[in-house]
């Protein structure tokens, strides 16, 4: 064998191991942006303030308008914002790929649900009084999506579902 068949034998084979280095790193770098987003998901929940949010949102009765639920809730009309701008968000990073619908399904589906079930009205009523369709557009489509995977599948409570579970 010749000098520059060796030659060529090294340099492919260094473009080979550099470019599966590549596709490792992009890999790890994609399941790294994963688990931020996913940590940024479940940290969402951790504020007091969405908390409070999302108790006064499960309090509310369904269909109220915008007035009614603002002469109800008074100056905790702050916290409905709260919440729905964190399902916003997360209908953003859903859309985009940037979490899973599973983990959104596991940690969220009941309380997104219920939230666009009691804010809907109002929420028209914010797009109406403001001529923007676009506002809270990515919560609504979020609640779509729980929903459609709820109408596919009945929820299963962890504690049932997962009973095998071993680590």
């Amino acid at each position: 064998m010749e000098l520059s068949q060796i030659f060529d034998i090294i340099s492919t084979t260094a473009v080979i191991i550099g470019v599966i280095f590549g596709l490792l790193q992009l890999r790890q770098y994609h399941s790294s942006r994963k688990r931020e987003s996913a940590i940024y998901l479940l940290n969402s929940f951790q504020t007091k303030e969405f908390i409070d949010g999302v108790w006064i949102i499960m309090g509310l009765p369904n269909g109220l308008s915008k007035k009614e639920i603002d002469k109800l809730v008074g100056d905790e009309a702050r916290l409905l914002g709260l919440v729905m701008s964190t399902w916003e968000t997360i209908g953003i990073l859903l859309f985009h790929h940037e979490v899973d619908i599973e983990m959104v399904d596991h940690a969220y589906s009941g309380p997104i649900r219920f939230s666009w079930q009691k804010l809907e009205q109002y929420v028209n009523d914010m797009r109406q009084e403001m001529e923007r369709e676009t506002i809270f557009e990515w919560f609504q489509w979020l609640a779509d999506r729980m929903m459609e995977l709820e109408s596919k599948k009945s929820p299963v409570p962890a504690n049932i579902a997962h009973r095998d579970w071993e680590p």
